[in-house]
C-alpha cells in the first residue's frame, strides 16, 4: 500500500501552517503601531486589522499545488452528484459552485469603502506565470510590467466579476499581495526574530538566547489556534480576535518573568523598580469639563503624627542616578570603575546642592511622573534663545501609549516659600505661556538633538520632534507639567487630625485660578497639567534634604 500525506496529515499540516501565520503576524504587531488586531477564522483566513484599512487574508499550506491563473480562478466542486455523466461509461461529474473559486471568495471579502480593503495570500509553493506580479509589494509596481495582462486574464477568466461591494479584478490586484513560506519552520524563525526584537525594543530586554522567545511563541500560536477553533455561531467577532493592546500587556509580563534568570537588561529606564517619593492625592478637573487642563494634588503622609521629612529625603538619594548621569553613565558603556562612577556622581551632586530647591523640585517632578506614568526620560535641561540663558525645561519625558501614539511631557518645578501662592502661579503660568510654548520649536530641536534612543524603548515621538512641522499638527500628544511645592497652614507637624477636606477645598481654588484663562489666554488647546505639592515647611524639608546629600557625600 503506498504511503501517503493526504488526508488527515494534509489537513492538519495545513491548519498548522495557518495558526503560524497567524501568529507570525501577531508577532510583527508587537513592534508596527499601525496594526491594531488579528483575527482568526471570522471573515477570511486570518485578518489584519490596520489604522485605516483591513487586510483579509488567505493561507495555503499545500506544497504541491501549482499556483496559476487557472488554478486560483476554478471553482470548487459540490458534494452533490450531478445526473448527468462525463463520459456514457464514466463516474458522474461533480457541479461547480459558481463564485467559488480562490479569487472570487477574496474578493467577495471586501467590505464598502472598498478603498479600506486589502487582501493576501500566503502560500508554500509560489505562484508562477502572470501572478508572479503579485508578490512585489503594491507600493512598489510603479512601472513595473504585467498588471494589465494580469488584469485581463483573470477578467476573461472569472467573466468580469464585481463583488458586492464593488470589489473588481482590477481593484483586487492592486490590493492583493502574494507571499511565499515553504514551511511553517519559517514562518516560525520569523515570529522568534520577531519576538527578541520587540523584548528589546518594546520591553527594554535583550534575550540571551532563543529558548524564551520560542517558548512565547509557543504561547502566541497555541492562544490564535484555541481563537481559531471557536465557534462562529457561538462565539463574537471579538473572542477570535486579538487585540495589539491585549497582546502587548500580556507580551511585557512573559519578558518580565523570564527576564530574572535569562536576561540582561540595555535599555536603563525599563522596568526598574520605581519607588516614589510622593503619592497622588487628589485630581481636580475644571468646572466647565475641558480636558486639556487638569490639577494633581501630591501627598506625603505623617507618621506617628510626623511629617515624613526622613522618607522623603532618604528617598531622593535613589533618585539622583537618573538625575544627574547621563545614560551612558548609568549603563556603564566604558566600563568606569565603581569608585569613578561614584566620583562623577559626587561631584555632580556637590554642585547640585548649590541650588537646593531647584534640585528638589527637579527630582520631585521626575519622580512623579516616571512614578505614575512609567515613562522614559530624556535626560535633559533645555535652554531658550535669549541674552542670558534662562533653564525653564528641567523634566522631559517619553510617556508610552499602546494606541494614540506616545505623548511627550516637558516639565518644569518651582518650591515657593511665600505667602502669596495665587500670584506664584499665574507668575509661573505666564512663563510657561511666553517662555516655553512661544519657544517650542528651538525646544523641539534641542530635545531631537539630546536624546539617545540607544538607551530608550521603542517609541514614535520623533515626528513630534520635526521642526519642519508645526507645533500644533500633534498637539494632543504634548503635555507640560507645572510642579510647585508650597507651605500650607492646613498642614501641621505634628499632624492636625481633619485636615483633608480643607486641604481639596485649598487646592481647588488655586487650581481653579490657574485654569480661569483657559478660554481667553489662546492657550486653551495646550494640554497642561498643575502639580501641587502642599507642605507644612518647604524650609524644614530642604534642610533634611540637605542632610542627606550631606551624608551621602561623606
Amino acid at each position: 500500500m503506498e504511503i501517503t500525506d493526504s488526508g488527515g496529515v494534509a489537513a492538519k499540516y495545513g491548519f498548522l501552517y495557518q495558526d503560524c501565520v497567524a501568529a507570525w503576524l501577531a508577532t510583527e504587531m508587537l513592534m508596527d503601531r499601525d496594526m491594531r488586531a488579528v483575527r482568526v477564522e471570522t471573515v477570511d483566513d486570518v485578518d489584519v486589522v490596520w489604522d485605516g484599512f483591513t487586510e483579509f487574508i488567505q493561507v495555503k499550506a499545500a506544497a504541491e499545488k501549482k499556483w496559476t491563473p487557472t488554478t486560483i480562478t476554478e471553482n470548487s466542486t459540490s458534494t452533490a452528484v450531478a445526473s448527468t455523466k462525463s463520459k456514457p461509461t464514466g463516474k458522474p461529474r461533480k457541479k461547480r459552485i459558481p463564485d467559488s473559486s480562490m479569487v472570487h471568495k477574496s474578493m467577495k471579502q471586501a467590505t464598502t469603502p472598498v478603498d479600506k480593503c486589502k487582501f493576501r495570500i500566503v502560500s508554500a509553493e509560489r505562484p508562477t506565470g502572470l501572478l508572479e506580479y503579485l508578490r512585489v509589494l503594491p507600493a512598489s509596481r510603479a512601472g513595473r510590467p504585467g498588471r494589465q495582462e494580469l488584469v485581463d486574464d483573470l477578467n476573461q477568466r472569472t467573466s468580469n466579476f464585481v463583488a458586492a461591494s464593488k470589489n473588481d479584478v482590477g481593484h483586487w490586484v492592486d490590493s492583493t499581495w502574494w507571499q511565499v513560506y515553504a514551511s511553517e519552520r519559517e514562518i516560525e524563525l520569523l515570529g522568534i526574530k520577531n519576538i527578541r526584537n520587540a523584548a528589546l525594543e518594546v520591553v527594554g530586554v535583550t534575550l540571551s538566547s532563543d529558548a524564551a522567545a520560542e517558548a512565547i511563541w509557543r504561547d502566541i500560536v497555541y492562544t490564535l489556534t484555541k481563537k481559531s477553533a471557536l465557534s462562529r455561531k457561538v462565539y463574537c467577532e471579538d473572542d477570535k480576535t486579538y487585540h495589539r493592546n491585549n497582546l502587548i500587556d500580556w507580551f511585557k509580563s512573559e519578558i518580565l518573568i523570564h527576564e530574572k534568570s535569562s536576561y540582561t537588561r540595555t535599555k536603563i529606564y525599563a522596568n526598574k523598580k520605581l519607588q516614589p517619593i510622593l503619592n497622588h492625592f487628589h485630581t481636580h478637573t475644571p468646572s466647565c469639563g475641558s480636558i486639556t487642563r487638569c490639577g494633581k494634588v501630591m501627598h506625603q503622609n505623617y507618621s506617628i503624627r510626623n511629617y515624613r521629612y526622613g522618607y522623603i529625603s532618604e528617598s531622593v538619594i535613589k533618585w539622583i542616578d537618573e538625575i544627574l548621569l547621563m545614560p551612558e553613565e548609568i549603563a556603564d558603556v566604558n566600563g568606569i570603575s565603581t569608585s569613578d562612577r561614584y566620583r562623577t556622581l559626587l561631584s555632580r551632586l556637590k554642585a547640585s546642592m548649590a541650588e537646593l530647591g531647584d534640585f528638589l523640585g527637579k527630582v520631585l517632578l521626575h519622580s512623579c511622573i516616571r512614578s505614575l506614568h512609567t515613562s522614559q526620560p530624556i535626560p535633559a535641561s533645555l535652554y531658550i534663545e535669549k541674552p542670558f540663558e534662562v533653564k525653564v525645561l528641567e523634566n522631559v519625558h517619553i510617556v508610552p501609549r499602546a494606541a494614540e501614539g506616545d505623548e511627550l511631557w516637558i516639565g518644569f518645578s518651582h518650591l515657593y516659600t511665600g505667602a502669596d501662592v495665587v500670584e506664584c502661579l499665574q507668575s509661573l503660568r505666564t512663563m510657561l505661556y511666553t517662555d516655553i510654548t512661544d519657544n517650542i520649536d528651538s525646544a523641539r530641536s534641542k530635545i531631537l538633538e539630546i536624546k539617545q534612543d540607544s538607551y530608550l524603548l521603542q517609541h514614535d515621538i520623533d515626528e513630534l520632534l520635526e521642526t519642519s512641522q508645526a507645533f500644533d499638527t500633534h498637539l494632543n500628544r504634548y503635555r507640560f507639567i507645572v510642579f510647585l511645592g508650597y507651605n500650607s497652614a492646613l498642614l501641621t507637624d505634628p499632624k492636625t487630625p481633619g485636615y483633608e477636606p480643607n486641604l481639596l477645598t485649598e487646592t481647588k481654588k488655586l487650581f481653579d485660578d490657574f485654569s480661569s484663562d483657559l478660554n481667553t489666554s489662546g492657550f486653551g488647546e495646550v494640554l497642561i497639567e498643575l502639580h501641587l505639592y502642599p507642605v507644612p515647611d518647604i524650609d524644614k524639608l530642604l534642610s533634611e534634604v540637605k542632610k542627606a546629600l550631606e551624608k551621602a557625600c561623606a
